[in-house]
């Protein structure tokens, strides 16, 4: 059994013009209005673009549980 975090929402608060940016598909580049801080990746993965410090994460995540089958050939 593994775990897999999925990706609800791809977003980010840029903390110096305030704007909110969110990613909705697959290399969805979006860019704040300053151009600060951009994210990408939509659902597929979180992919930030600037300083840590200029942004707050408002991404939601959702950890599931899925089994791995194996079929092994001899």
């Amino acid at each position: 059994m593994e775990k897999k975090e999925e990706i609800i929402s791809n977003k980010i608060k840029c903390k110096k013009c305030g704007d909110i940016i969110e990613s909705k598909s697959t290399n969805d580049y979006k860019r704040c209005s300053c151009g600060a801080v951009a994210v990408d990746g939509g659902k597929d993965y979180l992919k930030r673009i600037g300083k840590e410090e200029d942004y707050i994460e408002l991404s939601n995540l959702k950890q599931t549980t899925f089994f791995i089958k194996r079929v092994v050939f001899k």
